[in-house]
């Protein structure tokens, strides 16, 4: 098993306990380059009553010694990678660039509130955009896997038609 895929199972491990405290089943991990975790995280809007409380924004929060050298009162340069079950929507792309985490790698593409993939062909943030790459959705029962709790958590609100279905390996 590849280190991505390990660490996004580790990501689910997040998703599935947001999942459990009645939010959004969305989960993140951050990891430096020798694999060790950093942080772990994952939604918490409606466990928390926090509209900011995403995985992603969650993870990076726990993660500020890695991220910030409080004495100098400057960012620490990382080689820093977030895993997260979900494409990252604007707030947590934007969070993910001003961090200065240097590569994400998501379960699931989001057509609906991802914005990485879309805001990295766009105009904007070139400078920061230049400095991060991304992978999107690279293993398909990883990507279902992160559909189907969606799907459920989406008709668990009472909502009928989820943009969530499965994929098959043709699309």
């Amino acid at each position: 098993m590849d280190s991505n895929y390990q660490n996004l199972l580790l990501a689910f491990e997040e998703a599935e306990l947001a999942k459990a405290e009645g939010t959004y089943p969305i989960g993140a991990v951050i990891v430096d380059s020798n694999g060790q975790v950093v942080s772990r995280g994952r939604n918490r809007v409606f466990s928390e009553c926090d509209c900011t409380a995403h995985a992603e924004v969650d993870a990076i929060r726990k993660a500020g010694n890695k991220l910030l050298d409080l004495q100098a009162k400057r960012f620490i340069k990382n080689d820093l990678t977030i895993y997260t079950t979900c494409e990252p929507c604007p707030m947590c792309t934007c969070t993910i660039l001003l961090s200065g985490i240097k590569k994400v790698v998501w379960a699931a593409n989001d057509n609906e509130y991802g914005a990485m993939s879309k805001m990295k062909d766009g105009p904007h943030f070139l400078k920061q955009f230049n400095t991060i790459t991304y992978i999107a959705a690279p293993y398909l029962d990883l990507e279902n896997r992160q559909r189907s709790l969606l799907e459920e958590w989406n008709k668990s609100r009472g909502m009928e038609n989820t943009e969530w279905q499965q994929l098959t390996a043709q699309e």
